[in-house]
């Protein structure tokens, strides 16, 4: 394994990043992903954060009936 603290650039600056900002993997269902292509094609895709952020927490309490956040 790389030490961090030696890394610089841009590999730094990503790790840096995403020791943060945790990253998942996820395959969109077809229909949804008609709708991701047309909010990238459109220029409005850096709202789609917010709304699948929203949905997760959404969905927790709905699954939970715990609190989000």
């Amino acid at each position: 394994m790389m030490n961090t603290a030696r890394l610089t650039g841009n590999l730094a600056r990503v790790r840096r990043y995403r020791a943060l900002h945790r990253r998942f993997d996820y395959s969109p269902s077809p229909d949804v992903l008609t709708i991701i292509q047309h909010h990238l094609k459109i220029g409005t895709d850096r709202w789609l954060v917010g709304v699948i952020d929203n949905l997760i927490r959404y969905g927790h309490r709905a699954i939970t009936g715990k609190g989000g956040r």
